[in-house]
């Protein structure tokens, strides 16, 4: 009797990991396609890409660390959408290097994040690749109400974050350098948490909010997708509260300036919120970045004095 394809033990592996019974999966793993029964409201999707030695290095990345962020990141996109996450797809490109047991640590890992956050992996697809892992990950969500998207602000809104920035900048040039003294840096770089757990607040302060993104390619990048920076800019009011204490620390051992880190810094999928002033009080712990102005340059305000912030050392994809 022949033995079945390495791939098909790969899969039984997956399924015997994933696999859960849910009231709207009508066909599920096994089948040609997937088949759900749809949610009220509006359907939300979204896909993100991980490349080997582009996103991420195996040198200091494990697999249960990939399994984490691979789903996290589109957690993230549909926390920014307010929406809530139902079924999840990844599709992974395997070099020779990833062994059956690799595959078994990452499926564990993602349907560990999965079951905490209410969804579920149903299926995807495996090929080889001839050198480098590459995970790409969609989702299908949903929300009841609009979603909340992207919007233009006007000079005076504020924009806000849901937590530190800068976070996972640090965490990435500690693991780069060797450093161990930087848990909760790393932790944010490695293993990241959506926001999905501001959902019930978002959706109740949902007419206060004028436009939501996450932050993902840095604060300099992402906060222009709510300015038109042909009319107006950007002015961040610097204050300690801004600055974690790990950024701070690797900021003093580097000799950096923080609010660089913080402002530069990619991949800290915190929430940005677009507000009118006048609304502030109805976000009281979240962190205050600045405000649109009429000017069209990105300045820092710091004890009185003001300074432009260059763009050399932001995030570009290509």
């Amino acid at each position: 009797m022949r033995k079945p394809p390495r791939e098909w033990t790969f899969l039984e592996g997956i399924r015997k990991i994933i696999e859960r019974p849910h009231p709207h999966v009508r066909v599920g793993w096994g089948d040609d396609a997937f088949v759900f029964r749809n949610f009220p409201g509006y359907s939300v999707l979204c896909q993100d890409m991980m490349v080997e030695d582009v996103h991420f290095k195996l040198q200091y990345s494990s697999a249960a660390d990939l399994g984490h962020k691979a789903l996290a990141v589109n957690l993230s996109d549909l926390a920014a959408m307010g929406a809530r996450p139902h079924f999840v797809h990844v599709s992974i490109a395997i070099p020779q290097k990833i062994n059956e047991s690799w595959l078994d640590e990452f499926y564990h890992s993602m349907t560990n994040l999965a079951d905490l956050t209410g969804c579920q992996v149903v299926g995807g697809d495996l090929t080889s690749s001839p050198d480098r892992l590459v995970i790409d990950v969609s989702v299908h969500g949903s929300c009841q109400d609009e979603p909340l998207t992207i919007q233009e602000g006007q000079p005076g809104d504020l924009i806000l974050s849901s937590g530190p920035l800068g976070l996972s900048k640090v965490g990435l040039a500690a693991l780069q350098k060797g450093l161990t003294n930087f848990p909760r840096s790393q932790k944010a770089h490695l293993r990241p948490a959506a926001r999905l757990d501001l959902f019930s607040q978002l959706r109740e302060k949902q007419s206060r909010i004028k436009g939501l993104t996450d932050c993902s390619d840095g604060f300099f990048q992402d906060v222009q997708s709510f300015i038109d920076f042909q009319k107006n800019g950007f002015e961040v009011l610097a204050c300690p509260e801004l600055i974690h204490p790990e950024v701070l620390h690797f900021a003093n051992l580097t000799n950096q300036d923080p609010y660089d880190i913080v402002l530069m810094g990619g991949e800290d999928f915190e929430l940005l919120l677009l507000i009118a002033a006048a609304d502030i009080s109805h976000f009281p712990n979240w962190h205050v970045m600045g405000k649109i102005i009429s000017d069209p340059k990105f300045i820092i305000s710091e004890n009185g004095n003001q300074r432009p912030l260059q763009s050399e050392d932001s995030w570009e994809h290509f």
